[in-house]
């Protein structure tokens, strides 16, 4: 099977954008026009709120400062507040509730690149693609070197296969944001996918040099590190992904690939099923722990997991086997 960053069937890709810096430049886009009708006690209790819920979102609390940005007086015709919603709630991985806030914020604002490149990745989270990439143009038209639209833009691109075509926008990012940690994460993508593997390792070296704790990045090193076949720096790298978000059927995927280029078979199942426990319809861990079970000798329980694979909707590995005369329809139920 297809060694992989992420799962095209999970909700969350690895492809991330750089919109979640984007709250300053957002709000300061706006700030300057409060609704009409809060007098100035009011606009004061707001701007206070909205400080303390930018400093909820800045040490990560995305709950804490949905609370805050919610309490701001007038929060929903306020655009200041609605941007700030909807970043807090893109942060705890809420995309339908932060494209509510983001959309708000636009019809108040409508002419801020900022926000309709928030709105962008709000959709771009929710996996509507079409929709994040009207938005993003829809800022490029607005401010041509807006950053984050040129990333989201590039995130869409990928996303279509189109890597390119992103590489071209990401190239087109002003030399004052080129080394921001969001623009080397999307380039180190790029460049994996047109199978540069060594200049994409360089890069997200580049991006682990400046964000140290950041498990997608750990995850990402080590699938260029088996592709540059240095199989002991990419469990390394797995290792760590896993130790920082220990739930993700992702990594464990990953490492199991790396066993198996190992030959290391039965460590190699263990992943896999760690994969499966995480996320039980992960069709490709089923495929390759049946793989793994055919080379221990295992046709039954090899059998079973292409089964329960084909079940999910990944067929072609055991048709393949049932050519060669092995997992015939029902031998094993």
């Amino acid at each position: 099977m297809k060694k992989r960053f992420s799962c095209a069937a999970a909700a969350r890709r690895i492809c991330r954008l750089a919109l979640l810096a984007a709250l300053l430049p957002a709000t300061a886009c706006v700030k300057q026009t409060p609704p009409p009708q809060m007098h100035q006690m009011r606009r004061m209790q707001a701007e206070d709120a909205v400080t303390q819920a930018m400093s909820a979102y800045a040490r990560g609390d995305c709950r804490e400062s949905i609370r805050l940005f919610s309490s701001v007086p007038d929060s929903q015709t306020h655009p200041v507040a609605l941007n700030g919603l909807g970043m807090a709630q893109l942060l705890c991985n809420q995309p339908q509730q932060a494209i509510a806030s983001f959309r708000k914020a636009v019809s108040l604002s409508p002419t801020s690149a900022a926000l309709h490149a928030n709105l962008g990745s709000a959709y771009f989270a929710a996996r509507e693609y079409t929709r994040a990439a009207n938005e993003f143009e829809t800022a490029l038209r607005s401010d041509p070197a807006n950053p984050e639209a040129l990333v989201g833009k590039a995130g869409v691109l990928l996303e279509q296969d189109r890597p390119d075509e992103a590489l071209r926008f990401l190239q087109m990012v002003d030399d004052r944001d080129k080394d921001a940690p969001a623009v080397l994460f999307n380039r180190a993508l790029v460049l994996y996918r047109l199978n540069l593997f060594g200049d994409a390792e360089r890069i997200m070296s580049e991006y682990l040099n400046k964000v140290t704790d950041d498990p997608d990045a750990y995850n990402a090193c080590g699938v260029i590190l088996l592709r540059l076949g240095r199989h002991e720096e990419a469990r390394a790298a797995l290792d760590t992904a896993i130790r920082l978000r220990p739930d993700d059927a992702v990594y464990y995927y990953n490492r199991g690939n790396i066993c198996r280029a190992d030959r290391k078979f039965r460590d190699a199942v263990e992943d896999y099923s760690r994969a499966i426990a995480c996320r039980p319809d992960f069709a490709e861990a089923f495929v390759n722990r049946g793989d793994m079970r055919f080379l221990l000798k295992d046709a039954k329980q090899g059998c079973a997991d292409l089964e329960r694979a084909c079940a999910l909707g990944l067929c072609e590995r055991l048709e393949s086997y049932q050519e060669l005369g092995r997992c015939a329809t029902g031998v094993w139920k």
